[in-house]
């Protein structure tokens, strides 16, 4: 019986060490939007790692949260990635607009299936966001977050920064998808997550 188990472990580590290496490895810092199938785009230099947790902004009775969490080797149907993902809460003006929060835990075939997620790394010089402020060759991350309530989709950039001594998170969100409509016909719901850049305080 022993034994039987011994060969069976081997087996799992033999498979796994040949799948690892069939599989190619390349740093998602210098993946540039480009995807080859079969690749591994990991996070070799763990730069995704400093934007987990959750960042709160308030002003007034207006509240975005978010939650952001990474995740490994995540396969997509056609190549493996690392991945930051992440849900979120939105009120405005004491009312609740939306709230993803609960469906941080779901976890989907395709990862990218939540409302934030990527791993896009950029740097100060970036058109998007520019960063007078940013040191040289300091990293940012571009994301995309989906407003659940009229599915449509922004990019959200990232920032980490200090708050006085706290940690934060600096996020601009922009660029909305525009949705085609026949004319004649209702136009979709607008965006409703805000606009612009906001500091989040980490909890």
């Amino acid at each position: 019986m022993k034994t039987l188990q011994y060969i069976k472990i081997m087996l799992f580590v033999v498979t796994t060490i040949n799948c690892n290496a069939q599989t190619s490895v390349v740093d998602i810092a210098q993946r540039f939007g480009e995807t080859a199938t079969g690749v591994y785009y990991k996070d070799l230099n763990n730069l995704l790692n400093p934007f987990e947790g959750t960042y709160l902004y308030t002003s007034g009775n207006t509240s975005f949260k978010i939650t952001l969490v990474k995740v490994v080797q995540q396969y997509n149907g056609r190549y493996y990635e690392d991945l930051l993902i992440g849900e979120y809460e939105y009120i405005e003006n004491g009312v609740l607009k939306v709230n993803t929060l609960p469906e941080l835990t779901t976890v989907y075939n395709d990862q990218r299936s939540h409302n934030i997620d990527g791993n896009s790394i950029i740097y100060n010089n970036d058109r998007a966001w520019k960063c007078p402020l940013c040191a040289t060759g300091e990293k940012r991350l571009e994301t995309s977050i989906r407003d659940a309530s009229t599915d449509s989709y922004a990019l959200l950039f990232m920032r980490k920064v200090m708050a006085g001594s706290q940690e934060a998170l600096s996020i601009k969100i922009s660029q909305v998808t525009m949705t085609s409509y026949q004319v004649g016909t209702t136009p979709p719901p607008a965006f409703s997550l805000p606009f612009g850049e906001y500091t989040l305080i980490k909890q």
